[in-house]
């Protein structure tokens, strides 16, 4: 599932980064790409909470980088911080470690409950069973 992430008069200094400017669901991972500003990887087992959150006109726009947290946001509005269990690598376009990551899509209630869903359809898969049994 693609999730286009929302964009905006706001955004047009972005407009010569190449790519999309999507968060895609898989059955393993979310994957937030804005072109070569920044990118980054979930997996869906290492999501420990979802909640949404604003992103004020203010803070700006772009791959942003704040305490504690890494900001996909081609433009101003409410997005979905994915909080993990443990630190991951955003680039940015340089690396950057971090737990929680904060993704303002077009459709961000729509993003939330796809990623809780695919979560807890993660959390309720039988473990795979060990090689030889």
């Amino acid at each position: 599932m693609i999730f286009p992430l929302k964009t905006s008069r706001w955004s047009r200094f972005l407009s010569s980064s190449k790519g999309p400017f999507e968060a895609e669901l898989t059955d393993d991972l979310v994957a937030v790409r804005m072109g070569w500003v920044g990118h980054v990887d979930i997996p869906i087992a290492s999501i420990a909470s979802i909640r949404m959150r604003k992103w004020p006109w203010w803070a700006g726009v772009g791959a942003r980088i704040t305490k504690g947290m890494v900001v996909f946001a081609p433009s101003p509005g409410v997005g979905v911080v994915i909080e993990t269990t443990g630190r991951l690598t955003a680039h940015m376009p340089a690396p950057w470690e971090t737990s929680r990551v904060l993704v303002v899509a077009e459709d961000p209630a729509a993003l939330a409950e796809a990623v809780a869903a695919r979560r807890a359809a993660a959390d309720a898969a039988p473990p795979p069973e060990a090689a030889g049994d």
